[in-house]
Formats: structure tokens, sequence, C-alpha cells
């Protein structure tokens, strides 16, 4: 190809763009510090800078849920090591007021604390995160899981009831490791383990051989409704027997000895269960006998057989409720004898072939009272100073005592888990952290300037614009002279 002037013109201004454009690249890339900016800079980085992008913003969001994930963990655990704290002072005002030296006023007050506690356990349970949501509520989150849903004459609650999820809300952390977060308040506060049912009082009943569905604690009503006597000795229930006797339980179970000091039926000594004897006489158509145990008769002992001196066999029947008395159903005396408590369907199986005086038994379903059961029937042990004697106060005592010791088990192993979890996710967080800055790393590698090199090849490039702009002023100012000479 013959070069003209024109060829060499034309490259003259071909290799001044040429500069001109890599000195506004070299300028660019200077100021902004970065390398590669379009694809055309560098096709290939480009195209990894673009895959380090996304995958930088990808430990970006994982990051940041970890980190709420941590938040909300770190919240439970320390509001359950808060409730642990509170069930601590519980359990020494129950030790307290199970201290026989302990005064009525000084159990008043105990009974206040408790309730006061009881609160304040209220108030933790419905413990809310910084976005409004509720910490024990599951996947039902939006409203308190708990609320008082009975009070007594007093206003204190006498029922708590969970309005939450029985699921706890599950969160997939970085697509490898999972945690839950909004915990079932049911599980952390109403977790059961059932136990045998325990009979407080001295009516004799006990637990039957049947599985109870009832749970929490209740109260079994013993009523006395007839008391008949076996033939011969003359003696018959008196005017108050079907009201006022106490006595319980079939043929033979109990007994009573007349013994007739006067030989003609008008007078002598009666007594009950081998309790103390207390005189007679034939015009008695109401007499109370008490035995050792307080159970009571009336009797009629104007028929006297005269000379009379024996033991009479006693049957006395009764009725057994586990709804306060609404419903009854007679006692069998039987080894299990199912009652089902007709407003909430729950059963409690009663060994009534012990039974031996009417009266009221306070039922602890072991190990099936929540926290919040737990604590209000504490509350309401403590205040009861004149219903139970000093040995039943204090078995109940014991008995919401490990109550109180169960429940503690339970958040101790939540908190443990949680605990597990948030670790797990601070070590997570490392792995993530180190591999977003070594990803950082090398897209900066690959994008970032060379500030020093550039320098050096942009003043190369000026240098080799200048002498292309000099020899592009020779081209155009050569003449045919310049030429033939």
């Amino acid at each position: 190809m013959r070069v003209t002037s024109e060829t060499q013109y034309q490259q003259s201004l071909l290799n001044i763009k040429s500069s001109y454009s890599r000195i506004v690249q070299l300028q660019n890339q200077i100021s902004t510090g970065k390398r590669v900016q379009l694809a055309s800079d560098n096709p290939s980085a480009m195209a990894q800078i673009m895959d380090n992008t996304i995958q930088d913003s990808r430990f970006t969001s994982d990051l940041g849920q970890i980190q709420d994930t941590t938040t909300k963990l770190q919240t439970g655990v320390d509001t359950m090591t808060q409730v642990q704290d509170l069930l601590t002072n519980i359990k020494n005002l129950a030790l307290q007021a199970n201290n026989v030296t302990t005064s009525s006023t000084t159990n008043a007050n105990l009974a206040a604390q408790v309730n006061s506690s009881l609160n304040q356990l209220l108030k933790l349970a419905n413990q809310t995160l910084p976005d409004g949501s509720y910490l024990f509520g599951g996947t039902a989150s939006t409203k308190p899981p708990f609320a008082v849903t009975s009070t007594n004459s007093a206003g204190q609650p006498t029922a708590i009831a969970y309005r939450g999820s029985q699921q706890s809300s599950d969160v997939i952390v970085s697509r490898s490791v999972n945690a839950s977060t909004l915990l079932s308040g049911q599980a952390v506060f109403q977790s059961t383990a059932r136990g045998t049912t325990l009979y407080t009082g001295k009516t004799g009943a006990s637990a039957g051989t049947g599985t109870d569905s009832a749970t929490g604690n209740g109260a079994l009503v013993v009523a006395h409704t007839l008391t008949t006597y076996a033939s011969g000795s003359g003696v018959s229930a008196g005017a108050s027997s079907v009201a006022g006797d106490t006595v319980i339980g079939p043929a033979g179970a109990n007994s009573i000895v007349i013994n007739d000091t006067s030989g003609t039926g008008s007078g002598g000594t009666v007594s009950l269960n081998g309790g103390p004897a207390i005189n007679f006489t034939s015009s008695d158509t109401n007499l109370k006998v008490t035995g050792p145990s307080g159970e009571v008769v009336y009797i009629n002992t104007t028929s006297i057989a005269p000379g009379f001196n024996g033991s009479v066999s006693m049957a006395a029947n009764g009725t057994l409720s586990i709804d306060g008395g609404t419903t009854a159903v007679p006692i069998d005396f039987s080894g299990n004898q199912t009652l089902t408590n007709p407003a909430t369907g729950a059963i409690t199986n009663v060994n009534s072939s012990g039974i031996r005086q009417a009266g009221t038994d306070q039922v602890d379903y072991q190990g099936t009272s929540d926290l919040f059961q737990t604590l209000i029937a504490l509350r309401d042990t403590i205040a009861n100073t004149q219903g139970l004697s000093a040995s039943d106060r204090s078995a109940l005592l014991q008995q919401q005592i490990g109550d109180i010791d169960r429940s503690n088990n339970n958040l101790a192993n939540t908190i443990g888990t949680q605990a597990v979890q948030a670790q797990a996710l601070s070590s997570l967080k490392d792995h993530l952290t180190t591999l977003q800055l070594n990803l950082q790393q090398s897209t900066d590698n690959l994008q970032s300037t060379d500030t020093a090199s550039a320098v050096v090849d942009l003043q190369q490039q000026m240098n080799l614009y200048q002498a292309s702009l000099q020899i592009s002023v020779q081209i155009n100012s050569m003449t045919l002279l310049n030429f033939l000479k």
C-alpha cells in the first residue's frame, strides 16, 4: 500500500485519539480509585466483579439476619433468666411459709409477695421485642400470649390462659442453621410431666388406678348421705344424722360400742371407732358422738336394748364431687371410681375404698400444674392458715415447691437450647464475616487502581500524546518544496 500524506495524517490523528482516550481513562482511574468500571475496561474482570457483588449482597443479608436472630435469642435468654431469679425468690417465700413458727400476719405478707411475683411473671411472659412481636407467642406473635381469665374477690388472678401458638417460630439462617426465635409460651411456662395424683385431707381418698386427664389443682368434696346400724342394739340415726354425720364407710368399716350400764337401756356409755366414751340416756334423740379422727355421728338412744353391751356395725354412705358439689355420684368404695367434671370433661380417678370421713380434700394432679397455676395455688395455700392442718399445709407447700423446681429445670433446659443456638449463630457469623472480607479483598484487587503504576502510565501517555501532536503539526505543515528536499 502506497504511503501518502493523507495516510500519515490519518494515522497521526488515530494516535492522538488513542493517547487522549488512554489519558482520560487513566485520569478517571486515578480520581475514582477504580481500574475497572465498565465491561469494556476488562470484560473477564467485570464478570467476576459482578458475581462477587451478588455474593457480597448475600453475605450482607445473611449477616443481618444472624444479627436479628441473635438479638431475639439473647432477649429470650435474658427474659427466662429473670424468670429463674423470680422463681428463686418465690421458693424462698414458700420455705418461709412452711416454717411452723410463721404467724398469720407474716403468711398474709408472704402471700401478697407471691401474688406480686405472679404479676411480674405475667409481664415477663408477655415480653415484646423491638419490632413489637411477642417473644413467647410462637407463630401467633402479634397479640399477648397470656391473659388473666378469672380473678378472686380481691382482684387477684385465679386463672391465666395461653392464647398464643403451640408452634415456635423457626428461622433458617444462611441455609445451614435453624433457630427457634419466638418460642411457644406453653412449652416454656406450661410444661407438664404427669405424676401420681396427690390427695391432701382427712377423707381417706387416694389416687385410683386409672390415668387422670384433669390438670393443675382441684378439690374433692366428700359428702355424707345416710348412716344405718346393724340390728340388735336398738340404736338408730339421730335427727341431725343426714346433715351432721361425717363418718363414711361400707358396712363394718365403722362401729360404735354401747355399754348399757343401767341394765335397762335407760343409760350408759357409747363410743365411736374406739374414741372417747360419752354418756347416753334413753331420752337422747340426737346425741353427738365423735371418733378419734374427728369423725362424727348423731345417734338416737331412746330404744337401746336392755343390757346391751357390745359393738354395733355401721354403714355410712356418701357422694363424691369434683366440681365443687354441683354434680355428685354415690361412693362405691372401689379401688377406682371415675369422676368426670361436666364443665371441662376432665377425668379424675379416685380410690374410694379407704374413704372414712366427709370433708374436702385438696387434689394436686402432680406434674400437670403450669407455672402460673403453681404460683396461684402457692399464694392461696400460704394465705389459707385456717382451712388446713399443719401437716396438710406443709405437704401442699412441699409439693408446690417441687413444681417450682420442675418449672425452673424446664427453663434451664430451654435457656441451654437457646444458648447453643446463639453460639452456633456466633460461629456462623465469624465464618461468613471472614468469607465476606476475603471476597471484598478479591473484588478490590480486581477493581481498584494501582495508583503508582497508573501515574507512571499516565505520564508516558502524556509524553506520547505530546509527541503525536508534534508529528501531526509537522505532517500538516509539509509543502511540495519540503517534500522535494
